[in-house]
């Protein structure tokens, strides 16, 4: 069976991480180099039947545009992709005898050095066109990813849902962080108290789901308490904790229908 050569432009984070773990995996993708800025993109395009373009998402439309210009004729197909999770494969330019698409790992990928281990069992989305498809499904099933294709209208609101369970976890966590840090307690101890009840509730809520797993006073309809918490906090942490607290109130109703919210609705207004 022939060897799919797969390249990168772009040798930053998703690059790395990604072809690292296709190289590592061994299951018939071989990833042949990536471009930097000691080499021409079209040299290495030339040499791939797959060809990803890693670089931040601004950039994309750009750099394709550029290695399309001076990439030679080819007797195969040019499979081109991106791993952005907000962009489809919409912003390439079309050129003969290539096929365009996006494969966005469902993952954070915070560096270059050890997050190809991360890879193994991440969940995947794909779009594209029906030819690139076929070829992102068979690298995806090589792998032993799962994976879904989506339709390239959905992309942003994909995107946007990524980043509130991950990116906007680290802005919460933080708020978090700097509020235990404010109540006196000794910081040793405070750093390791938030850690610890983090943990254990992501870990609630990875089992149970976000419903089932909620605690606390939104919970028990504590409009009581609610007050008080308001009444302490300032700023950010406080507009942070009335917002989150009215989708709370709609998430606690659903895991308890029979209880009355009206008064905790009315102090989130």
């Amino acid at each position: 069976m022939k060897t799919t050569n797969i390249g990168f432009i772009g040798p930053g984070k998703v690059g790395c991480s990604f072809g690292r773990y296709i190289a590592e995996s061994g299951v018939g993708f071989s990833v042949i180099g990536y471009y930097g800025r000691d080499k021409k993109p079209e040299e290495l395009a030339a040499k791939c039947d797959l060809l990803f373009i890693t670089v931040p998402d601004k950039n994309i439309t750009e750099v394709w545009t550029d290695t399309a210009e001076n990439l030679p004729e080819r007797s195969e197909p040019l499979y081109v992709a991106h791993c952005s999770g907000s962009q489809s494969s919409e912003i390439f330019s079309p050129k003969s005898g290539c096929h365009f698409g996006s494969v966005h790992p469902i993952l954070a990928v915070p560096d270059k050095q050890s997050s190809h281990e991360k890879f193994n069992g991440a969940y995947f989305t794909i779009e594209g066109d029906e030819e690139f498809l076929a070829v992102a499904e068979k690298l995806m099933t090589a792998l032993g990813n799962p994976f879904s294709q989506i339709c390239a209208d959905q992309k942003l609101k994909y995107h946007a849902a990524s980043v509130m369970v991950s990116n906007l976890v680290c802005a919460l966590a933080y708020e978090g962080m700097e509020t235990f840090k404010d109540c006196g307690l000794d910081e040793e101890f405070a750093d390791h108290a938030w850690r610890s009840l983090f943990l254990e509730n992501a870990g609630n809520i990875a089992s149970l789901g976000p419903v089932q797993a909620l605690t606390g006073p939104v919970e028990r309809g504590d409009a009581e308490t609610m007050v008080k918490h308001l009444e302490a906090l300032t700023g950010d942490a406080r507009e942070i904790y009335l917002i989150l607290s009215r989708v709370l109130i709609e998430t606690a109703q659903q895991k308890n229908l029979d209880r009355d919210y009206s008064k905790l609705r009315k102090l989130t207004k």
